[in-house]
């Protein structure tokens, strides 16, 4: 397999018009991927999207090709940044979830009686 350089294009590179559609072309794929994702993390979907199957597919690897880069490589740093962002939403679910935090079910109130406050005025408290 050839050498590709890790994602990056060199500055004394000469500028192809046909590599950079083609890696317009892999962009577009890996944005399409990360907004689906981030939707089946937010709703906790659990089946897998076109996009996601597309990147193991060998129309992948070919549009790599084109643009220079190693599907290898191109995989890694989408799945690294898959992970970070179900990272991101299981984080969000654990503080959400009361069960965790079993010391805080009291009233904020810490009055005489458990007591709540409220900010209506029309009734009269006893």
């Amino acid at each position: 397999m050839e050498n590709y350089p890790r994602l990056q294009t060199l500055k004394e590179e000469k500028r192809d018009p046909i590599r950079t559609l083609w890696r317009n072309v892999l962009l577009t794929a890996v944005i399409d991927l990360l907004k689906k994702k981030e939707v089946q993390f937010k709703f906790k979907l659990k089946k897998r999207s076109h996009e996601e199957l597309w990147f193991y597919e060998e129309d992948f690897d070919l549009v790599c090709e084109y643009s220079q880069y190693s599907p290898t490589a191109v995989r890694k740093k989408v799945m690294k940044a898959i992970k970070k962002m179900e990272k991101k939403y299981d984080d969000k679910r654990r503080e959400k979830d009361m069960s965790s935090m079993s010391w805080k079910w009291v009233y904020k109130n810490s009055g005489i009686g458990g007591e709540q406050e409220t900010n209506n005025k029309s009734m009269p408290t006893m």
